[in-house]
């Protein structure tokens, strides 16, 4: 009997909206194109997964899916990760490989040493630790963010995401990254993907930490709170549409995301209803959501993160959108 190779992971980091789940969806495609057994471990910041959603719509083959919430992966959440990744080792079958997508406000420093847990030891390797960095952020954030500064330094390959849609912020960007990060290779992806021969996130050089380099608080577990809730009902578009795009009345709206119904539109010939919602950099992107394996339709629901955002207006906003059916009752938010 052959002794099993050990799992490789492939941690995918960056900040929220930067394009990690297009990114995610698109390495998982290529493992299952390639016949290996591939997992993803998606950790998110909020009460639910939008994103292990829609993983699950896109990659039904997949050999295993994790959701973490309400948490982060690298310190909160770590004994659930090494929990996780240690019943994928001893799974029949298990997975080959592993994919852990980090949520967009956790410094993914801690992560480094898992293949040394003693729980992991011998059964995983650390492949790569993939960083995407969308070109629509503002450019100084590299300076003025210190925590999406310390995710592209830790990183042995940068993703330079959305450059088909400002090729200008790109080459800004690209120019930023470069001066500070000389030996990290750098691509530019559109949609998600790597043009043809760019480097192999799989193949890594994951370096040693900086002597003195700690782990530092993001913007996350300091200030910011994610707002969620579950839809009832079809939703307005126009008025998400509005609700998203308008500054907040109080604090700063780092991301939002969710699947819903449109009030007044048909489901399509594959017959899901469902519509996924993105809002970063200040664009409100749609995506069609097909049916899970299942057959049923993913779950609608909504999570807004920020900083500062009076939770109770976001519940009683979000709630307000929906188009009950006639005769049908609406819920009523009550704060707590």
């Amino acid at each position: 009997m052959t002794e099993r190779r050990p799992m490789e992971i492939l941690i995918v980091t960056g900040p929220l909206g930067a394009g990690k789940t297009t990114a995610v969806n698109r390495l998982l495609k290529a493992e299952v194109a390639a016949g290996r057994r591939v997992a993803v471990l998606i950790n998110e910041f909020g009460a639910v997964s939008v994103d292990g959603a829609l993983v699950d719509a896109e990659r039904p083959e997949l050999a295993g899916v994790e959701n973490l919430v309400n948490g982060c992966a690298c310190c909160s959440l770590r004994d659930d990760v090494v929990e996780t990744l240690r019943s994928w080792c001893f799974e029949p079958g298990g997975p080959e490989r592993v994919v852990l997508e980090t949520t967009g406000l956790a410094d993914p420093t801690d992560l480094l040493d898992l293949e040394l847990e003693p729980a992991l030891a011998g059964r995983t390797r650390l492949a790569g630790l993939l960083t995407v960095v969308s070109c629509l952020s503002p450019v100084d954030h590299l300076q003025t963010r210190p925590l999406l500064h310390r995710q592209a330094a830790l990183a042995s390959l940068i993703h330079l995401s959305k450059a088909d849609l400002d090729p200008s912020a790109a080459f800004a960007w690209e120019g930023e990254l470069r001066a500070a990060f000389r030996h990290i290779p750098l691509v530019a992806t559109r949609h998600g993907e790597a043009p043809a021969g760019s480097p192999d996130p799989w193949q890594g050089d994951v370096r040693p930490l900086p002597e003195g380099w700690v782990p530092v608080d993001g913007p996350s577990f300091a200030a910011a709170r994610a707002i969620t809730l579950a839809f009832d009902h079809p939703v307005d578009p126009s008025a998400l549409e509005a609700l998203l795009l308008a500054p907040p009345t109080t604090g700063e709206l780092l991301r939002a995301k969710g699947v819903c119904a449109f009030d007044g539109w048909a489901a399509r010939n594959d017959g899901s209803d469902r519509w996924a919602f993105q809002l970063a950099d200040g664009r409100l992107e749609l995506s069609r959501m097909p049916l899970l394996p299942t057959g049923q339709p993913p779950p609608c629901m909504a999570v807004a993160i920020g900083t500062g955002l009076d939770a109770a207006h976001w519940r009683k906003a979000l709630r307000g959108l929906e188009r009950p059916p006639a005769g049908t009752r609406r819920k009523v938010v009550v704060d707590r």
